[in-house]
């Protein structure tokens, strides 16, 4: 296990992210219905925080990056002296949806991130996967033959709640898309919110004969507390739309990430996935081609065509392969435990150069 050194003296009264909540065991907030059950399958610690600065192999800083930024930057800076100092190169870690965020960290930074844009991300920059419920294993999936027509689900937010609503989130991307236009971004369209992707594509969706689409469209995210609905029924709605469904639709929210697209691996499903210039996590080693059926985001109104065409192409056996890889790969690469242990291999790492030299 890694070694790492979390400066103490000055340090923010912030609530650590995820990654250590195996270390710290820390009320989640009231608002994430799910958190406890997600983490109790993660006991044991990713990392072994270690008292001095001699035994550890890195300094981490245990807060959401941003967080950290913004309401403690002395302490930010002062870790990252001490990083220079000592010669420790710094952990840093972003689960928050703020991907429109720029990034300055210094070179003996890793910054570890849910989600980045592939022509933004920086070099030291590592992408991680969500924390996510085991659907599979907690849910005993069976694999989903293919069918006489491709079948495709959705379950999720993909509603405004309101004219209202509509109308600010639509001013809002206006104004968001004109000033990526005055910075020169390259890719503007892709930085759009996932709702508006996930309401395009299930259009489209919708309205081909050739595919059997169960879709549950909802206003709310079903994550939160907040919801004006009993919590676990919500949940099973879910799960049993990943069930009846070869393909799962997964589109960004507003981090440039799905959960449900680990959700579906994790139940042996086909995520059909809406690329809205994403980086996948250790794509370097893993072969998603395999066990995806990515639909570039400028393509979205031709996703039932990709949808009929690769239908039309693989076999009854293709369907159940990818199914079993699928879950495989999560079990084996996409469960955190499982890509800290990756990662931090000093022989086998893909980022090896980046962290131990």
């Amino acid at each position: 296990m890694v070694n790492v050194y979390i400066e103490t003296k000055d340090a923010p009264e912030l609530t650590p992210m995820l990654v250590f909540w195996p270390n710290y065991r820390f009320a989640f907030k009231e608002k994430a219905v799910f958190s406890p059950e997600i983490m109790a399958s993660y006991t044991t610690p990713f990392f072994t925080i270690v008292p001095g600065l001699e035994a550890a192999d890195f300094i981490a800083v245990p807060y959401h990056y941003f967080d950290v930024l913004d309401y403690a930057p002395k302490y930010l800076a002062y870790v990252y002296a001490l990083g220079k100092t000592t010669q420790k190169k710094v952990l840093l870690f972003d689960y928050t949806d703020y991907v429109e965020r720029e990034i300055h960290v210094p070179s003996h930074a890793i910054l570890f991130r849910v989600s980045a844009y592939r022509h933004h991300k920086k070099e030291n920059e590592i992408i991680m996967p969500y924390f996510v419920e085991d659907i599979g294993r907690n849910y005993s999936f069976e694999q989903k033959p293919k069918g006489e027509k491709p079948t495709v689900g959705y379950c999720g937010q993909s509603r405004f709640g309101g004219t209202t609503r509509k109308w600010k989130a639509g001013v809002k991307w206006l104004l968001s898309l004109f000033l990526l236009y005055l910075r020169l971004d390259v890719k503007p369209h892709v930085h759009m919110r996932g709702i508006f992707w996930r309401r395009r594509a299930l259009q489209v969706l919708s309205k081909s004969k050739s595919i059997v689409s169960r879709i549950i469209e909802r206003d709310f995210y079903s994550l939160y507390r907040a919801i004006p609905f009993d919590a676990k029924t919500i949940r099973r709605e879910y799960v049993e739309n990943l069930r009846e469904n070869v393909l799962a639709l997964s589109v960004r929210g507003d981090a440039n990430a799905s959960q449900r697209f680990y959700e579906a691996l994790s139940a042996g499903r086909i995520p059909l996935f809406l690329d809205t210039d994403c980086v996948l996590p250790l794509e370097e080693i893993i072969d998603y081609s395999r066990i995806i059926l990515r639909v570039p985001a400028q393509e979205v109104d031709a996703i039932s065509r990709r949808v009929t065409v690769w239908h039309a192409l693989v076999s009854e056996g293709d369907v159940l392969q990818a199914g079993r890889e699928a879950r495989e790969v999560y079990e084996r690469y996409l469960r955190l435990e499982k890509f800290f242990s990756i990662v931090f291999d000093r022989e086998k790492s893909p980022y090896k150069k980046l962290l131990f030299r």
